[in-house]
């Protein structure tokens, strides 16, 4: 404990401060000054009669003093002497001020066994849970780990719910609805940060008072320890303790690879749990967000940035976040799997009601990003499906089209439909139009490039002056090769069916990366 906060916690006792040269210096115990001691022990704050001190010190270090007498009787020491010297100005009080200080040092010494005790739960790897049921054994009262989102860590084994709302929160894993409004309202977070010790406040909610300490990582706050005041009152203890819990927590955190991803984001956990089908039904999902500040609309799409980016790199990692959160405004991150995952709230724009951002797709394409994109939709409950949409669009679109951007699912999804055949040992080629492997023959023997031909032809809606265009031949030897084609294959290309039917072909040809 260092010597100023001795001084401070001994309150309104008569001591003056005679020599001052470290006031910040810890001291761990209390020592009488015997008959002409000439060595002093640093850290130790010596006590006695002030014309026992020596005149002069030779020890390098500086010798802490609390002393009492007559101010007269201060023997004469040498200039530049490295000491801090306390002056008690009343010598009745002397020896109850001794006493103060040796009951500060026990309360200190229970403060070293407590965090002995949360090192070893940390050294042991107990995790969270563990750390927090043995602070329960220590404290005496229930305790609550907290992250940004409100949402339970871990809390103490044990604990025997003394109302309603608490068994509801236990069981629900979070801090309910009132109980988060009630906090705001208080503004208990921003107190708890502007504070440098564990803050009190009685919870009208709870009626009980609780203790909060805030937990940072790189001064960043991602959550907060809780102590409720159930079993015994509050001691001075408990502040220092809850505040070097906080501490342990953060150590603890930061071995968690999801919290080192998502930095304690507030809604990382929440999506998180969602992804993991972990939170309740849809409305009560909508309004958790509420409650936490965010408002869903009724589109919402999936953005995925798969592993495969190599995404090893955290500072490559932070830094495509950062882009993406300034290129979709609005949106909510979390890394998942070690997949950078991006909801993204009500962004649907035309009759198709698809995501459309030229910015976006330029910087992906430009940084070399592979990127899938879901369907749009409703219920939140459902993230799950559509991030397994985007993993997927992402998947097939660098797989199959072999280029980097956003891949969107409604696009890749008939590559997703013949993967899933090709899983059930069918063969692709099966399902082939057969004018297809009539046009590769043709193709292989006569040097012609009708296959490719007719493939633009469709993907051009049969327009003949566009394909004719981006084949960069004249438009009556376009109309030459169709009628070639339709002898070769002796398909008159007119019928609504045979259209899809090839059209398909293409697209198994495309995913079997014969095309």
């Amino acid at each position: 404990m260092r010597l100023c906060e001795i001084i401070e916690r001994l309150g309104d006792c008569p001591i003056n401060v005679l020599e001052k040269k470290n006031m910040e210096i810890d001291i761990t115990g209390i020592r009488m000054i015997t008959r002409a001691q000439a060595v002093f022990l640093p850290n130790i704050l010596y006590f006695g009669q002030i014309k026992e001190l020596p005149g002069q010190f030779h020890q390098d270090y500086c010798v802490n003093f609390l002393c009492y007498g007559r101010t007269g009787s201060r023997p004469e020491i040498s200039p530049g002497s490295n000491l801090n010297l306390l002056m008690i100005t009343s010598e009745e009080d002397a020896f109850v001020i001794y006493n103060r200080v040796q009951d500060i040092f026990l309360e200190s010494e229970q403060v070293v066994t407590g965090m002995r005790a949360f090192l070893d739960a940390l050294f042991a790897d107990a995790g969270l849970q563990g750390i927090c049921d043995v602070a329960y054994g220590i404290l005496g009262n229930p305790l609550f780990i907290v992250d940004n989102s409100y949402k339970y860590l871990a809390f103490s084994s044990g604990t025997v719910a003394d109302s309603k709302l608490m068994a509801e929160e236990t069981a629900m894993g979070q801090i309910a609805k009132e109980g988060i409004q009630q906090i705001r309202k208080m503004q208990i977070d921003d107190k708890v940060r502007k504070s440098s010790r564990p803050f009190y406040f009685f919870n009208p909610v709870h009626k009980s008072g609780m203790l909060v300490g805030s937990v940072t990582i790189h001064d960043i706050e991602v959550g907060h320890v809780m102590l409720y005041e159930m079993n015994k009152p509050f001691t001075e203890n408990d502040y220092e303790l809850v505040h070097r819990l906080c501490r342990i927590t953060s150590i603890e955190l930061q071995k968690n690879d999801f919290y080192k991803k998502n930095k304690g984001t507030m809604y990382a956990y929440f999506i998180g749990d969602l992804l993991d089908s972990k939170a309740g039904n849809f409305e009560g999902s909508k309004e958790r967000l509420a409650t936490l500040g965010y408002v869903l609309k009724d589109e919402l799409f999936i953005l995925t940035i798969s592993q495969k980016n190599n995404l090893t790199s955290q500072a490559k990692q932070d830094l495509i976040i950062s882009d993406l959160q300034r290129l979709v405004p609005g949106s909510l991150y979390v890394v998942y799997d070690n997949n950078i995952v991006l909801l993204i709230n009500g962004c649907g724009q035309g009759q198709n009601h698809r995501f459309e951002s030229q910015d976006l797709e330029s910087y992906l394409k430009h940084n070399g990003i592979i990127a899938g994109i879901s369907n749009n939709f409703e219920n939140i409950q459902e993230i799950r499906k559509y991030y397994e949409q985007a993993l997927k669009a992402a998947d097939l679109g660098q797989r199959i089209l072999r280029e980097s951007g956003l891949h969107r699912y409604e696009t890749m999804s008939i590559f997703h439909i013949l993967e899933v055949c090709e899983s059930q040992d069918y063969s692709l080629w099966e399902f082939c139009h057969p004018a297809l492997p009539m046009l590769m023959n043709y193709d292989k023997k006569k040097g012609t490039d009708f296959l490719n031909t007719l493939y633009q032809y469709l993907n051009f809606s049969q327009n003949t002056m566009e394909t004719a265009n981006y084949l960069h031949i004249h438009k009556n030897t376009l109309l030459y090769r169709m009628e070639k084609i339709r002898k070769i294959t002796g398909n008159p290309l007119n019928h609504g069916d045979e259209l899809i039917k090839l059209h398909f072909s293409f697209k198994i040809l495309q995913y079997l990366n014969v095309l």
